[in-house]
Parts: structure tokens; C-alpha cells; sequence
């Protein structure tokens, strides 16, 4: 392909049928030209084959189906680039590319095209069956995009607005939705993170004061605990005591601080270099002081596998290369093959 080729079509990929097509409109004028000057070309297709004649040379009507059927894959082919990555983070571009995929659909379902109306209403069903409904999918994977500080919850609410219409109460109630989730999450996260810090705790850090502090201390708690009996008909209170209890309860961190602060902080605009995307990742293993629990967060949500296709293609692979006249390849060639 590198030097113009023609890739070969696999019947069972599709995206090599894409591929192939693709490039196949590149060389239209080739084709057009080999029909009128090339003897052997057209002696191929008047050749019979299982008692049938061969189809082609490919006239206007079959190019005008294959640039339809090209406009029509290449959605879902960047789409599949894009989720099916194997050694980079994936799962925070996953519903970008699921509301890519509706929304064009949703364009061409109204296409003056027949067939391309045709064809889009057919996927628009499998879309839908597949995932239940845009409103009723995991919202994990929404959450998942909120954790790429390119993007945070503005680009969620675009999505929304994008299917549902802007300042819809569809498009409102999937925002509230979403950021009620986020919520959730950090309260849980923090509570779970604040157990550990409290189980933790070195025995060694209660004996870092000095034994004169301590004796103080315990001096000023018994002569405090003396005079609290004396009054304690009276109902004193001591703000002190009521503030400790309360850090018991509920710890000294408002667990909306942190997660307001990120959402309202400007959205990350990086210059990358041509070839190089944003490293998420690096993103957070640099801010994990200034959001700790985010940064916890992040890792959990971050490593969800959003797709199986580069398994499924390895054992694909695998399966072509490997038949009964190649069954001695050590697993060292087979590596080297695929």
C-alpha cells in the first residue's frame, strides 16, 4: 500500500473490503483506460468461472456503489482505529466515537440516497439493540471521557446536546445524570481512601512529640475531664470537643472540593506534534498531588478495556497463518509473522 497498491479484500473483515475500495477510486481513470487498451484485462472477465461468467469491467454505476459504500464504512473504520488501540489509553475517546457513529448515522437516515438511506437505517437498528438506547448505556463510559482533562464534562455536554438538542431537558437530565455519578464516585473513593489512610497509620508518628508535650497534654485533658464532671449538669458544650467528633465522622476534606475544582478549571489545550496525541496518562501522573483521589479515580476508570477487536484480530491473524501445511512454525516465527 505504501508505494499504491491495491490491498486484496479478506471476505471475513470487512475493513479490508473498505480498504480495498478506498483505493480503488484512486485508480478509476486507471480502470477506465486498462478497459479501452488492455486486451488481457478484458479477456479476464470474459472468462467462465463454476459455469458462470465473470463480472466486471466495473462500469459508472459500480463506482457510483462504491464511493456510496465508502461514505458509508468510513465511519465506523476511523471508529475502529480509533477504540481497537492495543498499546495506548483508549477508554476516554470510546463515547466520542459511539456518538460519532449515531450522529452520522442519524445524517444519513435522512440522506436523499436510497440506498445509503437504506443502508443506515439497517445499522441505526443493530446501533441500537447493541446498546440498548444512548440513554440507557453503561454511563461508566461517559465518565470515562470526563477523566481527559482535554475534554471534562463540556465535552460530554456537547455530545448530549448533539443527540438530544441544546437545552433539551433530554440533553439536562444526561448531564445531571452524569455529574450526579461523578459524585457518587468521589464520595466513595474519598471514604474508602480516608479508611485505609486511618487503618495505616504508624504507630511510630503518635510517638514523634517529645514526652514533656505529652505529659501536658495528658495533664490538661484530666484537669479538662475534672471540670466537665463538675459542670456537666449544666449542659456545657466545648467547641473543641464537637469539632473532634466531627472529623471522627466525616473527616476534615469536603469531598466536592476537589472534583469542583477540576471541572471548573479550563480544559487542557495542548499543542501536540504532527503524529502524537495527548498522553493522558502523564496528564495525571503529574497532577496526582493536586488530586489525589481524582488521580485514584482515574486509574480504576481509565484501564477499562472498551473493546476486544485487537484480540480477536491477533487470533484472526493467527488462524490464516497457521493451516495444516504450516502447522511446525515455532511460536517465535508466528511472532514475527503476524
Amino acid at each position: 500500500m505504501s508505494r499504491g497498491s491495491l490491498p486484496l479484500d479478506i471476505k471475513t473483515r470487512w475493513n479490508s473490503t473498505y480498504l480495498m475500495l478506498q483505493r480503488a477510486i484512486k485508480f478509476k481513470v486507471a480502470f477506465d483506460k486498462m478497459e479501452m487498451e488492455d486486451r488481457l484485462y478484458n479477456d479476464y472477465f470474459n472468462e467462465v468461472e463454476n459455469g458462470n461468467k465473470r463480472i466486471g469491467p466495473p462500469a459508472t454505476v459500480d463506482w457510483n456503489a462504491v464511493e456510496r459504500l465508502v461514505k458509508f464504512l468510513v465511519i465506523f473504520y476511523n471508529s475502529t482505529l480509533v477504540v481497537s488501540a492495543s498499546t495506548t489509553v483508549c477508554s476516554h475517546k470510546c463515547y466520542g466515537e459511539i456518538v460519532t457513529i449515531e450522529s452520522n448515522l442519524s445524517r444519513l437516515s435522512t440522506s436523499l440516497d436510497r440506498e445509503l438511506r437504506t443502508k443506515a437505517d439497517g445499522m441505526r437498528a443493530k446501533f441500537d439493540k447493541y446498546w440498548g438506547g444512548m440513554k440507557y448505556f453503561n454511563k461508566m463510559v461517559i465518565v470515562a471521557s470526563v477523566f481527559d482533562p482535554t475534554k471534562k464534562m463540556q465535552f460530554a455536554k456537547l455530545c448530549f446536546e448533539k443527540l438530544y438538542g441544546k437545552e433539551t431537558p433530554e440533553a439536562k437530565a444526561m448531564y445531571q445524570s452524569v455529574h450526579t455519578l461523578l459524585t457518587d464516585m468521589f464520595k466513595e473513593y474519598s471514604l474508602r481512601l480516608r479508611r485505609d489512610a486511618t487503618g495505616g497509620q504508624s504507630s511510630q508518628s503518635t510517638q514523634a512529640s517529645s514526652s514533656n508535650v505529652q505529659d501536658q497534654d495528658q495533664e490538661l485533658g484530666e484537669n479538662m475531664e475534672d471540670s466537665m464532671d463538675l459542670v456537666d449538669d449544666l449542659c456545657y458544650e466545648r467547641m473543641d470537643f464537637a469539632y473532634t467528633e466531627l472529623v471522627a465522622e466525616i473527616g476534615v476534606e469536603d469531598a466536592r472540593d476537589e472534583l469542583e475544582l477540576y471541572l471548573k478549571e479550563k480544559v487542557e489545550n495542548p499543542k501536540n506534534f504532527l503524529g502524537t496525541e495527548y498522553d493522558v496518562l502523564s496528564w495525571w501522573r503529574l497532577n496526582c498531588h493536586k488530586y489525589p483521589i481524582l488521580a485514584e479515580m482515574a486509574k480504576d476508570v481509565l484501564a477499562m478495556q472498551v473493546s476486544s477487536v485487537a484480540a480477536e484480530s491477533a487470533f484472526s491473524t493467527s488462524g490464516r497463518l497457521v493451516d495444516p501445511f504450516r502447522s511446525c512454525l515455532s511460536h517465535f516465527m508466528i511472532e514475527v509473522l503476524m
